[in-house]
């Protein structure tokens, strides 16, 4: 077991899992529990505390990352050193690097490509700004978020190229498929080393191979040393020209020859972008076509020491700022110094007008109400009596410029010149929806990032042929567009095209083998026949899982039900009515086609007399079914009741009770019982004198159990009677 896991580092920080391996580090996903955030943590493995070079390395590593501030840079939170455990405290990022992209995508469209890569870029140049040098540029160090954001990560050997020089570790550092020559060598690495590992990097993801493979990792870093690539357009001919001159120029196996900053690539892939028929003059004329000696050439770059530095405007004020943050201990101590200074001269002059007893001649007013006031206004209006103390926020309730917080209350007393906090509305926040959704699978990932972003999601399927399924083919708003937090983004996904799906076709009727060519007939390959209990169309389709005209995807499962000839058996329980009255004992007796087929005992009918008893009847089909009961004291029987039971719909209908026949069985003297253990049972006197019982196996015309259609009364039973419970009932088991 992890010994990490369900640690709190710094008193803040809870390790919840391990997701990440590394050569001297380990990271895990962890909690920060003051911020309610889940951050990564990297925590240097045990082995290494002790070694200084580790160490020297690792804390490189958060010296690095720490004064890079890029929406393209892992963002570090903060760092640990103890001697216990030392760690890095960084952005959470939850998608997938750049490598599985490659390796599920494998070569990429070239626009895809560059709008990768100039993120990348554009990540080292700021890096490279601040005098840090990569080394280990690769695309397992890149994460791809849904919306196409690229993050540079893993600065674990980047050094302070202007300060460090040649380190004896470069020579085993780094990754070979993407390692510069110098590298390689052991010799001095700057900038430009990451410039070829992305431009190995570029040759990857338009070839869909790497620059240099081989058997091992000598081998692969000799041909980084050694030999000349294959140009890009050998195995994609449809790579433009210029494109192909780009990375060639930026894999220049001497430094001074390729690119000398992230800026320069940039240019040229701005460049490219505006006119893809440009010629850069990078690759010499005998390698190009011949028709085009006509097309104009750019000149190269400038050398190094003359090179254009390359400004980010959407960074350039964020840069500016990093510049100012950049002060160390002393600057700090003096300003804290200079705030305690001021602080106490403060307290000072508040103490010293407390004691000032004459105040009659200060000018006061009551703080006016500015909430919904337009700011610029209220400013006009109260200049000379107040001083605004401005904070603008971001809210939906308030129009843009207008007061909604102040933090002094309506109608309490101030002085001429106090000063009141207040924030304006600075309107409902924009946001743009994401570029590059279309074309990506919609995954949970995508949803949780328009939804960190404060959009609510809506999807919205269809069938289309140009898109897979599960893949995203429309956003509205579109992509790059802006709309307001919380408002709804809505995402067409793709259920793959419609030639792939077909209508089910009707086959209710069918024979199994007319069944079946209407089913070939539709390209399904995937359909079994059931055999179903049905009394009627014996060898004929029952029954089929999808609905005539659906859509059905040609592989989906079909599952076609073929009837037997043999009604479904089933057991039905009826409900059967004691009429009021009843006394007595006895049998009760169920026929089916003039034969018995159950028989069920009712031991005291005046317990259960005015309610009903379940009577179970089990069959098959729809049938008639007829109840006698037999007097169990008497051997007095009668028809009682007739019922139409539908054992496969489980229902039934009474179709005829006959109350009175079972009165004229029952018994004429109350039966008393009891169910207490501790009361002896009732004694009945037997007769005077035992007389020979009628022949009980011959029950009182015209009842015969093989026949019991006959009514035991003289009575007609299909008479109408005058008694209400002679009246049909209808019902249905529960």
């Amino acid at each position: 077991m992890d010994l990490n896991i369900g640690k709190k580092l710094d008193g803040r920080y809870e390790i919840t899992e391990l997701i990440g391996i590394g050569g001297m580090a380990d990271v895990y996903k962890a909690v920060d529990i003051m911020e309610n955030r889940v951050v990564a943590v990297k925590i240097l493995k045990n082995e290494f505390s002790e070694n200084e070079e580790f160490l020297r390395r690792f804390r490189n590593e958060s010296k690095a990352i720490a004064v890079l501030s890029h929406p393209n840079i892992v963002k570090i939170y903060d760092v640990g050193f103890s001697d216990e455990i030392q760690f890095i405290v960084m952005e959470y990022i939850d998608g997938i690097t750049l490598k599985e992209f490659i390796e599920q995508q494998g070569a990429l469209r070239w626009k895809d490509a560059l709008h990768f890569i100039t993120q990348i870029l554009r990540a080292l140049q700021h890096a490279h700004d601040r005098g840090i040098v990569h080394r280990d540029i690769k695309p397992q160090n890149i994460m791809l978020f849904p919306d196409g954001t690229i993050k540079v990560m893993d600065f674990g050997i980047a050094r302070f190229s202007r300060v460090d020089g040649k380190t004896l570790s470069d020579k085993t550092i780094g990754s070979v498929h993407y390692i510069s020559p110098e590298q390689a060598r052991g010799d001095y690495t700057d900038e430009r080393s990451d410039i070829y590992s992305v431009g190995a990097m570029l040759y990857e993801m338009l070839t869909g191979r790497k620059i240099f493979d081989g058997d091992n990792p000598v081998s692969i870093a000799l041909m980084h040393m050694q030999e000349e690539p294959t140009y890009p357009r050998t195995y994609v001919s449809s790579i433009p020209e210029a494109l192909e001159e780009i990375v060639m120029h930026a894999v220049e196996k001497d430094a001074a020859k390729r690119y000398q900053s992230a800026a320069e690539m940039i240019r040229d892939i701005d460049t490219f972008k505006m006119d893809q028929t440009v010629v850069f003059g990078y690759i010499p004329k005998e390698n190009l076509d011949d028709d085009d000696e006509t097309t104009k050439y750019f000149t190269p770059v400038a050398p190094v020491n003359q090179r254009e530095e390359y400004v980010d405007d959407d960074y350039e004020e964020e840069e500016e700022e990093e510049e100012e943050r950049r002060s160390y201990v002393f600057p700090i101590l003096c300003a804290v110094a200079v705030a305690v200074v001021l602080i106490a001269c403060i307290i000072i002059a508040v103490v010293i007008r407390s004691f000032d007893k004459d105040d009659s001649t200060a000018d006061t007013f009551e703080m006016p109400n500015l909430v919904n006031s337009l700011y610029s206004e209220a400013k006009d209006q109260w200049e000379g009596k107040l001083i605004f103390n401005v904070t603008e926020e971001y809210n939906s309730e308030y129009g843009e410029g207008i007061i909604f917080e102040q933090s002094i209350s309506e109608g309490k007393v101030v002085r001429n010149g106090a000063s009141v906090n207040v924030t304006v509305s600075k309107g409902t926040r924009m946001v743009t929806v994401p570029e590059s959704l279309v074309g990506f699978e919609y995954t949970d990932s995508v949803e949780n990032t328009l939804k960190q972003m404060g959009f609510e999601v809506k999807t919205v399927t269809d069938w289309i042929e140009e898109y897979a399924a599960g893949y995203i083919y429309k956003v509205d708003p579109g992509s790059g567009t802006e709309a307001p937090v919380g408002s709804t983004i809505t995402i067409y996904i793709s259920n793959g095209p419609l030639s792939n799906s077909v209508e089910m076709p009707f086959l209710i009727g069918m024979t199994k083998e007319q069944a079946i060519v209407e089913l070939e007939s539709k390209k399904f390959t995937n359909y079994t026949f059931q055999e179903v209990d049905v009394a009627e169309d014996k060898g004929k389709v029952v029954s089929q899982n999808f609905d005539r005209g659906q859509l059905v995807p040609k592989d989906e499962p079909i599952i076609i039900g073929i009837s037997t000839g043999v009604a479904a058996a089933g057991t039905v329980d009826i409900k059967l009515p004691i009429p009021e009255g009843a006394m007595g004992a006895f049998d009760i007796n169920v026929y089916q086609n003039g034969a018995k087929i159950a028989t069920q005992s009712l031991d005291n009918a005046a317990l259960v007399a005015g309610t009903d008893i379940t009577v179970a009847v089990t069959g098959a089909g729809t049938q008639k079914i007829i109840i006698e009961v037999v007097n169990k004291g008497t051997n007095a029987s009668a028809r009682y009741a007739e019922f139409t039971v539908d054992f496969t719909e489980d229902s039934f209908t009474a179709d005829k009770i006959y109350a009175d026949q079972f009165l004229s069985v029952a018994d004429t003297t109350t039966t008393t019982t009891t169910t207490s253990s501790e009361t002896e049972p009732p004694v009945t006197d037997p007769p005077e004198e035992p007389t020979e019982p009628t022949e009980p196996t011959e029950p009182t015309e015209p009842t015969e159990p093989t026949d019991p259609t006959e009514p035991t009364d003289p009575t007609d039973p299909t008479e109408p009677s005058d008694d209400p419970a002679d009246v049909p009932v209808e019902g249905a088991a529960a």
